[in-house]
């Protein structure tokens, strides 16, 4: 099934998508008023017409513009009939009008409004109608009214519909930038550690054939280090994905360097974030504080978090032995994340690293 045609059961469910047959019944009024007048068969064929027309009427809007002339010219055929019957059929003829205007395009809408004049002028003609001039205002009236109503409830069907277009574009590009967020997020925890363990377990195998066993089982031993190593980045990362609260990751960040006698100072001074910005935040300062641990040789961290009500600004500085920046993935995947923010970072090497990130808050 097209997605239109989903789309079209889906938005027209409710009371409106046949509660408007309703108005059929004034179809009906002539026999209501003057019954005592009409004939028995009369008023059967005026029902038989009456019936056939509701079930083709509602077989009509369902369908799809390229097969709605095979109902809309039955339809015709039966307010044309039933006029000789009743003079309640502009009702019908209105309702047809609306079939044209809902259903057809453009084009075929001018060839459809000529048809039905013409079928509401022979109509009324041959029937020999009284009160011919009463009949045809009423029908044509009702039949440019419901035309343009049908041409208008089209185009509203088509705005709602690119509208849910839209919002299902959107959730694509979200789900897209999820995906993306996530394999830089494995890339960071992941990459540079299994990288050095695959090098390391092959070094090993080297030596091992060169039967140097004492270098081998040092390297060896450097792999397990390192799986321990990977291993809690990935606790702590789950962990960070379970709770994206930033005092408590930068708590925990704190606690890690400290662990390894990196005495660290945290100033954080924000107020409430929305979850984007806290989120990329929590992954820019565990990239940050990641490489610290794996490549400084530092032992004094600073963490600076604050605001100015327009902007965030992050300051962390390190004080190893950096000379001169050569930006990995890991201060790639840094920059990246702060752009997507709109926002600006700087890497400086000066007696130590700092890193400084300027974020709009709007």
């Amino acid at each position: 099934m097209s997605s239109l045609s989903t789309f079209s059961k889906q938005s027209d469910k409710g009371f409106w998508k046949y509660g408007h047959l309703i108005f059929t019944g004034f179809y009906l009024l002539p026999l209501i008023i003057d019954f005592k007048s009409f004939t028995t068969n009369q008023i059967t064929m005026s029902l038989a017409f009456y019936i056939a027309f509701i079930l083709l009427y509602i077989k009509a809007i369902n369908c799809e513009s390229t097969n709605v002339t095979k109902l809309f010219v039955p339809l015709l055929l039966i307010c044309f009939s039933a006029t000789f019957f009743t003079s309640g059929t502009p009702t019908l003829f209105g309702f047809v009008a609306y079939v044209a205007g809902y259903t057809y395009n453009k084009t075929h809408r001018v060839y459809a409004a000529l048809a039905i004049i013409l079928t509401v002028l022979l109509s009324s003609y041959i029937s020999g109608m009284a009160k011919l001039e009463y009949f045809l205002s009423v029908a044509l009236i009702l039949c440019a009214a419901l035309f343009s109503y049908g041409i208008a409830a089209k185009r509203e069907r088509q705005y709602k519909k690119r509208e849910q277009e839209s919002a299902t574009q959107l959730e694509q590009l979200a789900a897209i930038a999820e995906r993306e967020r996530i394999a830089r997020d494995l890339h960071d925890i992941l990459g540079h550690s299994l990288s050095s363990i695959a090098l390391k377990a092959e070094l090993a195998n080297k030596l091992q054939k060169a039967e140097r066993f004492e270098q081998a089982g040092s390297e060896i031993t450097q792999v397990a280090n390192l799986a321990r190593a990977l291993l809690s980045d990935v606790r702590h990362a789950v962990t960070d994905l379970k709770q994206q609260q930033l005092a408590g990751q930068v708590e925990q960040l704190k606690q890690r360097l400290e662990e390894q006698n990196i005495t660290t100072n945290v100033v954080l001074n924000l107020p409430a974030l929305p979850a984007a910005i806290e989120s990329e935040l929590c992954l820019i300062i565990r990239e940050s504080v990641t490489n610290i641990l794996r490549h400084s040789k530092a032992n004094k961290c600073d963490i600076n978090l604050t605001s100015n009500k327009q902007t965030i600004t992050l300051n962390l500085f390190n004080n190893g032995d950096c000379k001169s920046i050569t930006p990995g993935n890991g201060l790639a995947g840094i920059k990246q994340r702060v752009e997507q923010l709109n926002g600006q970072v700087e890497f400086e090497a000066k007696n130590g690293f700092r890193l400084t990130a300027n974020i709009p808050l709007s």
